[in-house]
């Protein structure tokens, strides 16, 4: 009988990867679609799918804030540690990356250039400015306010609170110390602008321009994300993720505790907020409104811009009618099932990026929304509302998950391998 070698010389092991640019290649994508924000389960599954187009063996553990790989056969594996900030959601990077993908995955390429081609995305920056950054979180909080059902005020005073919040990211580019308590921050100038507008200007449904005017910071995706990859058992990354909702979540509550320590809360007891129905005409304002603050803040190309609309309008008006049916309680379900179809029979049949079709849509779903709210209701001693607002969050979000997990099994994507194989 044959033996077969379980181990071999370190030499031999380091032949068989050292300086091979098809290991590079597989770690320079991995950590290029980390920074670019794609949840850990889809990452493994990336690297997985590239390393075996190339023919490498690969094990690969990604986390929000690692990636740990392991590539060669059996005992002669090199290990690759990277330590990393967690990424944040950049269209654009990830609409580049997926060419590269597709093409190792689909056609013959030149792994050198490829290398060379993700690292130069990789070092991509996004290059929205001033102005355009403002306007963006003031047109998606006044988008976010209107679909919320907000008055004329309301509109105004998250409209308002947006600008505010613009003002505070583009200072955080250049001064770390607001980047890093820029939720804190964000919650603090909402809760003061609110309450004055509220107290000097006209009253207010105060709960719908304190959600719609930091709705960018709510972590709504990310506890999509986290309750994504515990349903694919990738237990330690979505309990890291978890993490960092509540953290999140926390920051806002301490920067609305902050702010109406310093303005009070005369303008707080407005009871539950106030939904009114909004014509269609004007929520289709709204979806416009959403989409163009998503596109220039996720840094999304012109060229996909309609993609990131057609996202956001499936979200939408898949919510908008399910919410009218009897069985109201699934229209989060239904939203992320229509989004989830389109984004995958799209990645399938036409090739164009998930991710760009995907998030936004799952961004106008937004149960960090609730979460928040719920953070707003314990700071004023109504623990009863607070909880019953946290376990619709945490609804909602399983919701979204089951729908997109639906959408994945009901049009499976399927990966086509240079060598003609196929793999699901």
């Amino acid at each position: 009988m044959e033996s077969t070698p379980v181990a071999i010389s370190e030499t031999a092991a380091h032949d068989i990867v050292a300086g091979d640019p098809k290991s590079a290649l597989v770690i320079a994508l991995g950590r290029a679609y980390h920074q670019s924000g794609v949840p850990s389960d889809q990452l493994e599954e990336i690297m997985h799918e590239a390393a075996r187009a190339l023919d490498l063996e690969l094990q690969v553990t990604a986390l929000p804030t690692s990636i740990m790989a392991a590539i060669g056969p059996g005992y002669a594996q090199k290990v690759v540690l990277l330590r990393l900030e967690p990424g944040s959601i950049d269209l654009r990077r990830l609409a580049l990356l997926n060419i590269v993908y597709e093409g190792i995955l689909h056609d013959p390429i030149d792994v050198s250039y490829a290398v060379r081609e993700v690292s130069r995305i990789a070092d991509l920056q996004p290059r929205v400015t001033v102005l355009p950054t403002v306007a963006a979180y003031g047109v998606l909080s006044l988008g976010a306010a209107i679909i919320l059902g907000g008055g004329a005020h309301e509109d105004m005073a998250a409209a308002l609170v947006g600008v505010a919040t613009g003002f505070l990211a583009v200072f955080g580019r250049v001064v770390p110390t607001i980047a890093r308590l820029f939720e804190v921050l964000a919650a603090f100038v909402a809760t003061v602008v609110v309450t004055l507008y509220a107290s000097h200007v006209h009253p207010l449904a105060v709960y719908v321009p304190l959600v719609a005017g930091v709705v960018q910071v709510l972590p709504g995706f990310q506890l999509t994300a986290a309750l994504h990859e515990l349903a694919f058992r990738n237990l330690v990354a979505g309990t890291a993720r978890l993490g960092s909702v509540l953290m999140t979540v926390l920051s806002l509550g301490c920067g609305f505790a902050l702010g109406i320590a310093v303005v009070g809360t005369g303008a707080m007891h407005a009871g539950h907020v106030m939904v009114l129905p909004t014509p269609w005409f004007l929520l289709a304002l709204a979806v416009l409104a959403v989409a163009t603050g998503i596109a220039i803040l996720e840094n999304a190309r012109l060229l996909d811009y309609p993609l990131v609309l057609g996202s956001c309008v499936v979200a939408e008006v898949a919510y908008r009618l399910l919410a009218l049916l009897p069985a109201h309680q699934v229209a989060a379900f239904g939203g992320a099932l229509a989004v989830g179809l389109v984004a995958t029979i799209g990645a399938k049949y036409v090739r164009v990026p998930q991710a760009v079709l995907l998030i936004p849509g799952l961004l106008i779903l937004v149960p960090g929304a609730l979460s928040y709210e719920s953070i707003l209701f314990i700071l004023q001693s109504d623990a009863a509302d607070a909880a019953s607002i946290a376990v619709n969050s945490v609804v909602a979000a399983v919701e979204i998950v089951a729908g997109l997990l639906l959408a994945q099994l009901i049009v499976s994507p399927i990966h086509r391998h240079r060598d003609g194989s196929q793999g699901i």
